[in-house]
């Protein structure tokens, strides 16, 4: 069985952790979004406890940018796992992923 969490944190943080897939996500877009839409300021989408992804995290990660956007929040990504990284360029999002990536740390 699929399993993934989400930690959202004081500060803005929202913190994804386990397997990023097609069972997981409806719940995961579900909460991510309610969580964009109830606080303010900074969001940083935070990937680094993800132990497995596909295409769904990608899909997760424009559908929270959309919302950001709605609620006129900014966004940066942590941690993104390197095959997301690579979809992201054949779907030509590189410079927008860019823009939005903060810098290991």
């Amino acid at each position: 069985m699929s399993q993934a969490r989400l930690q959202v944190d004081a500060d803005g943080v929202l913190q994804l952790a386990g397997e990023l897939d097609f069972v997981s996500a409806p719940l995961l877009r579900e909460q991510l979004l309610a969580a964009v839409e109830s606080g303010q300021g900074p969001l940083v989408l935070d990937f680094a406890q993800v132990t497995q992804a596909n295409s769904v995290a990608l899909s997760l990660l424009l559908r929270v940018a959309e919302q950001a956007s709605r609620s006129a929040r900014e966004l940066q990504v942590r941690a993104l796992p390197a095959g997301v990284q690579s979809m992201a360029r054949v779907c030509d999002l590189e410079d927008w992923l860019q823009q939005h990536t903060q810098p290991p740390t």
